[in-house]
């Protein structure tokens, strides 16, 4: 029965060991007898050769992470479940980046063997070995030919330096931005000052016309309440008051005139002259 055979199995211990198959796959780990079995989640490294869509050669090196989980369909279905699991992995690996090429599989390598795990991590070829796929990281991928290596580091550094110049430029643009939401802002605050500064000169002006207007209403209520007694009539008062600033203002005007080198010129009307000329039956 497979219990029968795998309990013989187990039993037969072999001082010697370790020995090479010679039809293990390259990189892998030597088959190996033993006398238990390690139930913990084992670690295979890998080193696949791959070509992608546009015919360019890849190696890629990473890990793959497995573990036993039924030891009785391990043994009966095979001797060498890391070779298995090695062999399965770089087919599945091989088929997904086959259909990919070079610049999405630079740009989206990490999906890619994440969607190839993925895709066989419930396959009954696994299952049927007693054996579960735990992870599978890849951790390097080279071009085998020198001429692609040469290329993609081009590359790699034009987009190292397209990178640079775009953050240069991003630095510079965030310092011009800064610059001129400063200038705004400066701006805004003298327009503040202008106007806070006009108010103030007017707020000046009227109180300095209230005053002055305060001045003068004082001295006309004084001058016409004075009169009061003499003459009864306002009107009359408000004339006279009138003609008492007139007589002022000539004064002021007669005095500048003497004191200084100016010109005056009287127009008819301001000396109230009237010219009569003779009709004709007086000549």
């Amino acid at each position: 029965t497979p219990a029968d055979d795998a309990a013989r199995r187990l039993s037969e211990v072999v001082e010697d060991a370790h020995y090479i198959d010679q039809a293990s796959p390259p990189n892998s780990s030597p088959k190996r007898k033993v006398a238990s079995i390690d139930l913990r989640t084992q670690k295979s490294f890998f080193r696949y050769e791959v070509r992608t869509s546009d015919n360019v050669k890849l190696e890629m090196e990473g890990t793959i992470f497995w573990q036993i989980e039924d030891v009785g369909k391990m043994i009966v279905m095979t001797a060498d479940p890391e070779g298995d699991v090695w062999a399965r992995s770089r087919s599945t690996l091989i088929g997904a980046v086959s259909t990919s090429k070079l610049g999405n599989f630079m740009e989206n390598s990490g999906s890619i063997v994440e969607e190839a795990f993925a895709s066989q991590v419930n396959e009954t070829f696994f299952s049927d070995r007693g054996i579960k796929l735990v992870s599978m990281e890849m951790t390097k991928y080279s071009p085998v030919d020198q001429h692609t290596q040469d290329t993609l580091q081009h590359i790699i550094r034009q987009t190292v330096q397209r990178i640079n110049d775009l953050q240069k430029q991003r630095s510079e643009n965030d310092v011009m931005m800064e610059k001129l939401e400063a200038d705004i802002l400066l701006e805004r605050n003298r327009t503040i000052l202008i106007q806070t500064q006009a108010l103030n000169s007017r707020l000046l002006a009227e109180t300095a016309g209230e005053v002055d207007g305060g001045k003068v209403a004082h001295s006309i209520g004084a001058f016409i309440d004075g009169l009061n007694e003499s003459l009864s009539n306002l009107t009359a008062r408000m004339e006279l008051f009138r003609h008492h600033k007139m007589m002022q203002s000539s004064k002021i005007d007669t005095q500048q005139l003497s004191s200084g080198s100016a010109n005056l010129y009287l127009a008819p009307k301001d000396m109230e002259l009237r010219l009569q000329m003779p009709t004709k039956t007086e000549l």
